[in-house]
């Protein structure tokens, strides 16, 4: 099956949207897997979380498990998390270990991955452990971030390519020294790029947030392109309102929504950022781990400020949700199959789906 069978504009005043089926035939996940999630910088967690000699976490870019570890030399490393003898798991959850010693057969692997214990393995011939260390995994960091890259090709894409102007637009937040507050996981009944598609355009808020409509300007609402990433840039409003969250500092008067391809998105406001990071489980359904970061989380104040913004952020997401599912429904019926776009309001959808073209396309 031709699976991108079908033309698409660059020119965004007279493109259609991606038809229905990408949203709704399972045949693209696996494609998508391979072509975009494999070859993508994936954010996979922090570096506290591997301070220590011996410290590891595991994860999973799109269906591909992985453990990360900071070596014995204190060089951080990634993996697949999958023993060279049958393919069991080297790791699970996190911890600290001297070695990792797989949960089947228990071969053993040194922490810079090399293969050093192979049980009751006398007699086989032509075996050499050199040749059968875990398979390395690209881990690069920005802040406190740790990212993946499956595809060993050196540098196609650096992360500094796909981050782009996010580190200097975010400078002033001083994210490295931001703490962990809270994570939340939504699993949602839709295709992973209906939730991008979603998160990518503003056009939406004035119908489906009316709290977030409370918070921004919304007429000032612009979005932002790059080559991988888009801003889009919301004015908070001025004045005193009760009801408001947010109200602009010296230091930031917007809020910054960021989003990285193909599945991260970073929120920033004056007081906080949260990670959106979007998972693939399925064609028809989708994890959303959103995590929150501030400067104090341990005073009385903080946690007051920390629940209120965690709220928002949950009726938001709610609201999203709804449409989402709604949408994902709707997709196959046989009342629709291509949409246009709004130049004004939906270049960032259509920017995803020019990236979604281009690294479907590549072999």
């Amino acid at each position: 099956m031709n699976l991108l069978n079908f033309d698409f504009d660059e020119r965004i005043e007279y493109a259609e949207t991606l038809p229905a089926r990408c949203y709704t035939n399972a045949d693209y996940l696996a494609t998508e897997q391979r072509r975009i999630f494999n070859r993508t910088w994936q954010l996979v967690g922090r570096l506290d979380q591997v301070a220590e000699p011996g410290a590891f976490f595991t994860a999973e870019v799109g269906d591909e498990p992985i453990v990360v570890v900071r070596g014995g030399d204190e060089e951080l490393r990634g993996f697949h998390n999958v023993c060279r003898h049958r393919a069991g798991p080297i790791a699970e959850g996190q911890g600290s270990c001297a070695n990792f010693r797989c949960g089947y057969h228990g071969w053993t692997y040194s922490t810079d991955g090399r293969l050093i214990g192979v049980p009751d393995f006398d007699g086989v011939e032509n075996f050499d452990r050199e040749d059968f260390g875990l398979l390395p995994v690209q881990v690069e960091t920005w802040e406190q971030f740790i990212f993946a890259k499956l595809d060993g090709r050196a540098n196609v894409f650096s992360l500094p390519d796909f981050l782009e102007d996010i580190p200097a637009l975010t400078r002033h937040c001083r994210v490295s020294e931001m703490k962990f507050a809270e994570r939340r996981d939504y699993l949602i009944d839709c295709n992973w790029k209906v939730y991008v598609d979603n998160y990518a355009e503003g056009y939406h808020v004035p119908i489906v947030h009316p709290s977030l409509m409370r918070e921004i300007d919304f007429q000032r609402y612009r979005t932002i392109t790059r080559r991988f990433s888009s801003l889009q840039d919301a004015p908070i409003k001025t004045g005193d309102d009760p009801e408001r969250r947010y109200s602009a500092t010296a230091e930031q008067s917007e809020a910054l929504y960021f989003w990285v391809f193909p599945n991260l998105m970073l929120n920033i406001y004056p007081d906080n950022l949260s990670t959106n990071l979007i998972v693939p489980v399925g064609h028809d359904k989708t994890l959303t781990i959103f995590e929150w970061y501030f400067h104090d989380v341990e005073s009385a104040a903080a946690k007051e400020r920390i629940k209120t913004t965690v709220e928002l952020s949950d009726e938001i997401q709610q609201e999203d949700i709804r449409i989402c599912e709604q949408v994902q429904r709707r997709l196959k019926s046989i009342a629709y199959d291509r949409g246009r776009y709004s130049v004004k309001r939906e270049n960032g959808v259509h920017q995803f789906h020019s990236l979604w073209m281009e690294f479907m396309k590549a072999n």
